[in-house]
């Protein structure tokens, strides 16, 4: 076995042994070896959370706004809907206690610090644990965003892993205070996730949203402005002068040479008209703006995928492909969205919900749970076509049989499609009953009914044949 190929083997700080050329490699082209530049490269942490170039970015570049508002709004904007009685008062305490704009601001500044939270200011001491049984109507008093930056964590639950703040602090105190808040009135809003170690050594908290876009916005960014600086100079001019490096070398004439050009500029900006000796030459050089939009459009798409965010929500650009709206890309954003409010938001606001819904109602009914609305609200066409297959399903099953007049106008009734009465639909189950009656009665063998000449129809066929 030559050198080259021998296995180096190294071993990292905890003693594990570490393979350092483990791949496909090939002795002759040097594909893997110490000769192969891509053996050298590698990933590695830098700053987790550079705090101060993220708040800088979040506030003046609309990108990185984008990257962090824009799915925080999709998935809150048309909220939620309780089915129970009960929904309507519930609804009144979220407006009162702003509870909406309340989720948005903490979510967002999770996605930008790596974590943020509500703060329940209750009745209750706030450095006692929080007892659910003790929440009367009323007792809720405000919600209080505080994201990482203004609120530290004391004393890590490192012992009890059954304790639902396993890893996480059994206090917090806002900074600059020093009374300790126990974390039951602490509801905390996550970040983008890190490995659990990673986790550990940045205090329990999550990594920002925005960090893992940083390098693709800025070259995204920076292209921008690179173009945008090149169509300044659309033309470059150039004079040609004999012997002009011997008269700036000899250090004499440096003003007299930059006065001179400098009024051949402004006359020619002023009156279109340069003058020059016969010693001079005069060219103007116009620069290649090819393949500029091809290099901005693919840095787009880095931005767009590093944010998981389709191009048709983030810049509000076409999609590229004929025919193709974009509709395919939203709806695997908008699952995506769908995924996360079941995973994140559902968890942060039932936290809420627990303190939230005693206070407005008293206590907490039975079997309270909350559906999303939809994400995407339909169009006119689109609820029309919608309208009409259910209108062609509803009579498919009334030929069937399957269902009854009245009970498909309940239905119409209940949706709101149509103001059709209590009365409409009592006066249909009377028809319905009174049609069901009169098939159920066959006088005389099944033959005749209430039609009129029924009777004497009865009587002639009894008379013809008496058995």
């Amino acid at each position: 076995m030559s050198e080259d190929t021998k296995p180096r083997l190294r071993y990292s700080s905890d003693g594990t042994m570490i393979a350092s050329n483990d791949g496909l490699k090939n002795v002759i082209s040097g594909m893997g070896t110490e000769r192969d530049r891509r053996t050298y490269s590698q990933f590695a942490y830098g700053s987790v959370n550079d705090i101060a170039e993220l708040e800088a970015a979040y506030s003046t570049n609309w990108i990185a706004r984008q990257v962090i508002d824009a799915p925080v709004e999709d998935a809150t904007r048309e909220w939620r809907t309780f089915s129970i009685d009960e929904g309507a008062d519930i609804r009144k305490a979220e407006n009162a206690l702003n509870l909406q704009g309340v989720t948005q601001e903490a979510f967002k500044w999770a996605g930008l610090y790596g974590g943020a939270g509500v703060l329940l200011i209750t009745d209750q001491p706030l450095d006692k644990p929080l007892d659910h049984k003790k929440i009367k109507k009323g007792s809720l008093k405000r919600l209080l965003v505080l994201d990482r930056m203004l609120i530290t964590g004391m004393d890590f639950n490192v012992s009890d892993p059954m304790a639902v703040n396993y890893l996480l602090p059994n206090y917090y105190v806002v900074n600059g205070g020093r009374l300790p808040i126990h974390h039951s009135h602490f509801v905390r809003a996550p970040g983008a996730k890190l490995p659990l170690r990673m986790r550990m050594i940045n205090q329990g908290w999550d990594d920002s949203q925005l960090r893992r876009c940083m390098e693709d916005i800025k070259d995204a960014v920076s292209a921008k402005s690179g173009v945008a600086s090149l169509i300044q100079e659309a033309n470059v001019d150039i004079i040609s002068k004999e012997g002009l490096s011997d008269i700036l070398s000899s250090g004499d004439m440096d003003t007299a040479v930059a006065s001179r050009y400098q009024m051949f500029g402004m006359m020619k900006s002023m009156f279109r008209l340069g003058l020059l000796d016969s010693s001079e030459e005069y060219a103007r050089h116009p620069a290649s703006f090819g393949g500029l939009g091809e290099i901005l459009s693919t840095l787009m798409e880095w931005v767009s995928g590093a944010a998981e965010i389709p191009m048709t929500r983030l810049f509000g650009v076409q999609s590229k492909g004929m025919g193709d709206s974009g509709q395919g890309d939203l709806n695997n954003y908008y699952n995506a969205i769908r995924s996360k409010q079941e995973s994140d938001y559902r968890q942060f606001l039932e936290a809420i919900d627990k303190v939230l819904i005693p206070s407005a109602l008293g206590s907490m009914p039975d079997d309270c749970e909350f559906d999303w609305n939809p994400l995407s609200q339909p169009s006119d066409a689109e609820l029309a076509q919608q309208q009409l297959a259910f209108a062609q399903s509803d009579d498919i099953r009334l030929q069937q049989g399957v269902v009854k007049r009245s009970q498909l106008m309940r239905k119409l009734s209940e949706q709101g499609v149509y103001a059709i009465s209590e009365e409409d639909i009592k006066q249909a189950e009377a028809d319905e009953k009174a049609e069901r009656d009169g098939e159920d009665f066959i006088p005389l063998g099944g033959i005749g009914g209430n039609e009129p000449g029924a009777a004497e129809e009865a009587a002639q066929v009894s008379e013809a044949d008496p058995a």
